[in-house]
């Protein structure tokens, strides 16, 4: 198949509405031919979000087709921010861990020139942040190469490492000697004598649909049982992300599976999983508390590698974290430098944005560092008076923002 150029390709900024029309097979296809894995940009997991969580909440996206509109090739879902100058952010929300765009593998140079297209001639914002991104992805990359044209300034913001399963060894039994502390191996393998002591125990992929669907409901419900439900962060403590999570781990596309350890048949710890491409990616898990004393969470993990290295269905698994620390790392053999990448032109602007993120990073950082009553505290103020303060800022700032634009009109040998 020819390829395109940029300026074959058409582009069009879409509101939420229309991208709830787009094209499913469409949409589909660009998934799974992507550059660069994303599920959570996946048509049923946007969707989800559109009609629950991310409602009203000015969802958009850069959608970048063929000449013929025959095949959607890029899609770039974002939200605009004003402040510190006006950008456009990848669009997360609280399950939405990957800001990567979709690009069609085979056109990925025409779609990125096309994007970066838009963003200079202003049918697009000029100024893009993308979080929660692998900083060593294929997109990552060929913006970096970029670079060399004075068009473009490209500033990866490194914050944390997401652990990552790889085949780097020939069997699991390699794996637990090279990746896995042998004091740990040690307690699980003794956590899962002490399991099989209480009852017949059994691990479980669940892919058919029927079955993913109970055990969706089943992994809400333990979910809910613990911690995060006495917290009120649990799928079920709100409504809309009750819906959210039926409808994004929707099983009929055969995206979705769900890993459980079954004692005596039922679930006491479970992983849901969604597939993009040869990566399995490892969302949400859970497990029943009245269990805690026997580690159920790391059994199944223990088991999950197990399955990993038996079946050679997936070349990767990614756990979707979003900070240091996770007791994954301990347990998987790879990572991947994940942070936020700032794109935009070569001026103080970009530079700019890049400063206000890593302003926000550090201060979310050094809140971390209170005490947690007083932690507490000062979250709970901020929430209350974030909005009012957005409004405020907003209106104080205008004239400033109008005064940049200007300076850039007008002045561009200054920037």
């Amino acid at each position: 198949m020819k390829t395109s150029s940029a300026n074959d390709l058409i582009v069009e900024i879409l509101d939420d509405k229309a991208l709830s029309q787009l094209d499913a097979g469409q949409w589909d296809a660009l998934a799974a031919n992507a550059l660069d894995s994303n599920p959570f940009y996946a048509r049923a997991y946007v969707m989800a979000g559109i009609e629950t969580v991310d409602r009203g909440s000015g969802l958009r996206a850069i959608a970048i087709w063929s000449a013929d509109r025959e095949r959607l090739l890029g899609l770039f879902p974002y939200r605009n921010k004003t402040l510190p100058l006006p950008s456009a952010v990848a669009a997360t929300n609280l399950y939405q861990v990957c800001g990567q765009p979709l690009i069609y593998r085979e056109e990925a140079d025409a779609v990125i020139a096309a994007w970066l297209g838009a963003t200079r001639t202003g049918r697009a914002p000029k100024r893009w942040s993308f979080p929660h991104l692998d900083l060593t992805s294929h997109f990552a990359r060929r913006l970096a190469v970029l670079q060399s044209d004075t068009s473009v300034r490209c500033l990866p913001l490194p914050q944390y490492h997401r652990a990552r399963l790889a085949r780097l060894s020939r069997s699991f039994k390699e794996h637990l000697g090279s990746a896995v502390a042998k004091s740990r191996v040690k307690d699980i393998e003794r956590n899962l004598r002490r399991l099989r002591d209480l009852g017949d125990l059994q691990f479980e992929r669940a892919t058919n649909p029927a079955l993913v669907t109970k055990r969706i409901e089943q992994f809400l419900a333990v979910e809910h049982s613990g911690w995060k439900g006495k917290a009120g962060t649990s799928f079920l403590s709100d409504p809309q992300h009750a819906r959210f999570a039926r409808k994004a781990f929707c099983p009929h596309l055969g995206h979705t599976s769900v890993d459980s350890l079954l004692l005596d048949g039922t679930p006491i710890a479970l992983s849901v999983n969604i597939r993009a491409g040869a990566t399995l990616f490892t969302p949400k898990c859970a497990y029943d508390e009245a269990y805690r004393k026997y580690g159920p969470g790391l059994a199944l993990e223990h088991l999950v590698v197990e399955a990993f290295y038996a079946d050679e269905d997936c070349t990767e698994m990614d756990s979707a974290t979003t900070t240091d620390g996770h007791v994954i790392q301990g347990f998987w053999n790879s990572d991947a430098p994940m942070g936020t990448l700032v794109v935009g032109p070569p001026n103080w602007g970009t530079d700019l944005i890049a400063k206000a993120h890593m302003a926000n990073r550090l201060t979310r950082q050094r809140l971390k560092t209170l005490n947690t009553g007083a932690a507490s505290q000062v979250l709970g103020l901020a929430r209350s008076w974030h909005k009012r303060a957005q409004r405020f800022a907003g209106d104080m700032l205008m004239g400033g923002v109008c005064f940049i634009h200007t300076l850039e009109n007008a002045l561009p040998h200054l920037i």
